[in-house]
């Protein structure tokens, strides 16, 4: 459901929150441990700093990281910064002109579901996801 860059980034910002809090950690670093393409990551973290999430710090002991702790970081904040509100605004099954007054067949019970999720994502804490991979309940990130 979620956009493959969107949860990319969630298991970067997960790796993140496993780590040292204050330290910078390079970008490089993150996409050989969590095995995705460097550019492809750099932007999406490049959303996270720009939504206030990350913290960037050039130079040689540069990098990214989490601007505030695990715990004050919602999942929705992570997908509004990488996919907006898109995923939550438009039809469930991609047609343009659904709507309150001519919706589709899917329409009242997505409704229910849209609502759902966003509690759920804004209800999720970083910290949460990062307890679960530290306790050992998530094998890998």
């Amino acid at each position: 459901m979620l956009s493959s860059a969107c949860q990319d980034t969630i298991r970067a910002a997960v790796w993140l929150s496993t780590k040292e809090i204050g330290k910078f950690y390079r970008i490089q670093e993150i996409s050989e441990s969590l095995e995705l393409p460097y550019h492809f990551l750099s932007k999406s973290l490049q959303k996270l700093v720009h939504a206030g999430i990350l913290v960037s710090l050039r130079g040689a002991s540069g990098g990214v990281s989490l601007s505030k702790p695990a715990s004050e970081i919602t999942l929705l904040s992570i997908i509004d910064a990488v996919d907006g509100s898109v995923f939550f605004d438009t039809c469930v099954l991609g047609i343009g002109d659904c709507e309150a007054e001519k919706p589709c067949a899917l329409h009242a019970q997505w409704d229910v579901w849209r609502q759902e999720m966003l509690e759920m994502y804004s209800a999720m804490r970083l910290s949460e996801i990062t307890d679960d991979v530290i306790l050992r309940k998530v094998k890998r990130i």
